[in-house]
């Protein structure tokens, strides 16, 4: 039998799955980095039968075969799985695997990725039960009613939680979870906006958990040794003031090593607020400001309120106090084109955040953009992730090489190693967007991929096209040079003359 690269489970168990347990909370994840918080919340919210559960993670490069078997070998009465948008495919054939294996196990499905309906989520037919909403709310009545004999049913619909009374995940947090992935936290849920593109959209409005029941249960994940922490509320700062509250808290408690990421809207930034930042050292907290679009008239259909002096503002407040700023750009919104998103972009980038996050707009299940995608006009991928592929506004060419662009943007500027000579690049184009994107479609033609590129390639193919740009040799080589050398990358045969 194969090897089971089962990679975390709250009970502190890692390696092969074995021996009978009657309920598997079971997914896969974008990566090893990552544990699942929705399987926590799951786990906690099971009172009496919580003991009688078992979580499995295993990351994106696991096989369905793999991890159907490492499922089969706990012998659960009762298997349930959280299906996303990056793990649907595998999950579609997970599915069937295990109704193989084990005919007699009940089968729930949950996640966002089954509210699109039976051509989203192929494996849902294979399913006992389907859960629609916040599954907290009915996971562990679903796991009485198959312990105790009960039927089904085959959809289920979850009320909103009630995140004044339900039990949090953070206990559930193994402590090699605190030592070597991202801990996934939450203060609230929903959001105040209602982004058309946004899953919290469908039910706008912000609940919180009571402020001194979070700051209890973090403060003792701290005390644990959590050091790579991200909150996932959708608009951290909703509440200024709660959101300082708990900042600080990070602040004292974070480890020398300790980092913790919010996302935040470029706006609500108060003085108590701006204090509670301040009080990190540098570098340790990151903030995620979601401009999307410095279009008004684009940003206004999207559902969102245009400020763009006030998001400059915030962002330039952000970088002095010290916080890593890592700032979206959406290309493909409704109304955008090619020209207003480069200037977005070029606009976004003078203000110099650490990370500029060019995302294609996907259409998620669920969302208000998923009913009026035909309506306006807008095509896009049918399987995940769903990205757009043409807009009235931007055509399916283009929108194809901002996908490329996407990728190799994060390849040249977000991960920090070409600081120095992109820069040059940019300076012999009309902006830096357009000689970025010359770039990205010269390196497309000379490498023919966007993954799987060793930062000596991207060198010497940067090198070739800023010569063929004008610039000089010597001039590009030596930046080339200082920026693989920053990393500690031997530079290529091409540079060392």
């Amino acid at each position: 039998m194969m090897a089971v690269p089962t990679i975390s489970s709250s009970l502190d168990v890692d390696g092969p799955a074995a021996g009978h347990t009657d309920i598997v909370l079971a997914t896969i994840n974008a990566g090893y980095a990552h544990a699942s918080l929705g399987l926590r919340c799951l786990r906690a919210s099971l009172g009496p039968l919580r003991d009688r559960c078992r979580l499995l993670e295993f990351d994106g490069r696991a096989r369905p075969e793999t991890v159907a078997e490492a499922i089969a070998r706990c012998s659960p009465r009762v298997c349930g799985l959280g299906v996303y948008i990056w793990n649907s495919t595998a999950m579609a054939r997970v599915v069937p695997l295990l109704r193989a294996a084990m005919p007699r196990c009940a089968i729930v499905l949950g996640g966002p990725e089954l509210d699109g309906g039976p051509d989203r989520c192929r494996a849902a037919d294979l399913a006992d039960c389907t859960v629609h909403g916040e599954g907290e709310t009915v996971f562990r009545g679903l796991c009485e009613a198959v312990l105790y004999g009960a039927p089904l049913p085959r959809r289920l619909n979850a009320p909103p939680a009630s995140v004044d009374r339900m039990a949090g995940p953070e206990e559930e947090y193994a402590d090699n979870d605190l030592r070597h992935r991202i801990v996934y936290l939450e203060s609230s849920r929903g959001c105040p906006n209602a982004c058309v593109y946004c899953l919290s959209a469908a039910r706008p409005g912000v609940r919180f958990r009571p402020i001194e029941q979070v700051e209890t249960m973090w403060t003792r994940l701290l005390a644990r040794g959590a050091r790579r922490i991200k909150v996932v509320d959708r608009t951290f700062n909703a509440d200024p003031q709660r959101a300082a509250r708990l900042l600080l808290l990070f602040a004292r408690g974070l480890p020398p090593d300790g980092v913790v990421q919010v996302e935040m809207v470029p706006s609500r930034l108060d003085g108590a607020l701006m204090d509670a930042i301040h009080a990190f050292r540098p570098g340790a907290l990151r903030v995620e400001v979601g401009v999307q679009t410095f279009n008004p008239l684009v940003a206004r259909r999207i559902g969102r309120r245009p400020d763009s002096a006030e998001a400059e503002r915030v962002i330039r407040a952000l970088r002095a106090a010290g916080a890593v700023v890592h700032a979206d750009l959406i290309a493909g919104l409704p109304g955008e084109t090619p020209a207003s998103f480069a200037a977005g972009f070029d606009r976004l980038l003078s203000l110099q955040p650490d990370e500029l996050q060019v995302n294609i707009l996907k259409r998620l299940p669920g969302a208000p953009l998923d009913r009026h995608a035909e309506e306006w006009g807008m095509v896009f991928d049918r399987d995940p992730p769903y990205a757009v592929i043409e807009t009235p506004d931007w055509p399916a060419g283009g929108l194809l090489a901002m996908r490329r662009f996407e990728r190799y943007w994060e390849l040249l500027h977000n991960r920090g190693r070409f600081r120095r000579s992109l820069p040059i690049v940019w300076s012999a184009g009309p902006s830096p967007f357009l000689a970025t994107f010359e770039l990205c479609e010269r390196l497309h033609e000379r490498l023919g991929r966007t993954h799987s590129i060793a930062p000596e390639e991207l060198a010497a193919a940067m090198l070739d096209h800023a010569v063929a740009r004008g610039i000089a040799r010597h001039f590009i080589a030596a930046a080339l040079r200082d920026d693989l050398a920053a990393a500690n990358i031997r530079p290529p045969r091409p540079l060392r003359s």
